[in-house]
């Protein structure tokens, strides 16, 4: 049986907004342009309208919302050291749509560098509390257009692009005396470590989660889950671990947040089918 350790990964993500008007806080832009946290998409969309004054003094289009990732993992020795960086934006329309855009660079140590372009767009068909049902969540659909430039055949993937699909709920309970975020649901991916290395040619389902706590209405401290990712080329399975990750979220003003993070993102000394 394999020995899971931590891979050591240290994450500092900035999410910061343009505008007088735009205010700080969750969901973020993630590494993949997507309204969420470091690692899932959440049901709402990003920098909603508020008080019917949008982007130039519209009252339906959101401010843009920029989100730039930082992430090291220095122990994984079948690839060595990876650095990643991303830097994202989104923006909404009609508080329902959300649009987005992110690039990712990827320097592999014993690889290469690897760039991946994501294009996504959310559709929020439930808004939360909805129907006079205070304890409906928020419900959400979107896809996530990727793109890798590592030539599939160089790490036997099937394409080195395609499209993931997912629907998420997310609810607030503002009430309790902490309160707390619960965001859920299910992600439908071809993708090899997040389409990074490219995609198989079987489709996925995978169970993803969060927990997030507002602690001194300036902090955020959370939890976020996404199952294993088992895909396939040419009859052979490809896998992508299931990874974790808790952070702090720190929001020293309206318009910036500041997030770490500590993630586990598979075994330092796996071998066999893990991509890595």
């Amino acid at each position: 049986m394999k020995k899971f350790l931590a891979v050591l990964l240290f994450l500092l993500g900035w999410a910061f907004w343009l505008g007088s008007k735009v205010w700080a806080g969750p969901p973020l832009t993630n590494a993949e342009g997507v309204g969420g946290c470091a690692l899932n998409p959440f049901a709402y969309v990003t920098n909603p309208i508020k008080d019917n004054k949008g982007l130039m003094d519209t009252n339906f289009i959101g401010y843009p919302q920029i989100g730039i990732w930082k992430v090291g993992l220095y122990d994984n020795k079948p690839v060595g050291r990876i650095d990643w960086l991303a830097i994202g934006a989104n923006i909404s329309l009609f508080n329902r749509i959300e649009l987005g855009y992110s690039h990712e660079y990827v320097d592999i140590e014993n690889l290469k560098n690897v760039g991946k372009d994501n294009l996504s767009v959310k559709v929020n068909l439930i808004k939360e509390g909805d129907f006079n049902m205070k304890f409906l969540p928020a419900l959400s659909v979107g896809a996530i257009y990727k793109d890798t430039n590592l030539d599939p055949d160089k790490v036997g993937a099937d394409d080195d692009s395609d499209i993931d699909y997912y629907i998420v709920a997310t609810k607030m309970f503002p009430d309790l005396p902490v309160p707390v975020m619960l965001n859920a649901g299910l992600l439908f991916t071809k993708g090899i470590v997040r389409g990074v290395l490219g995609f198989g040619d079987d489709r996925d389902t995978v169970f993803f989660g969060n927990i997030e706590t507002v602690i001194l209405k300036k902090f955020i401290v959370g939890w976020e889950y996404e199952a294993k990712v088992d895909t396939e080329v040419d009859d052979q399975d490809i896998r992508t671990h299931a990874m974790w990750e808790a952070h702090i979220a720190y929001m020293p003003n309206e318009h910036l947040m500041l997030v770490v993070s500590y993630a586990y993102t598979g075994d330092k000394d796996h071998t066999g089918e893990y991509a890595f």
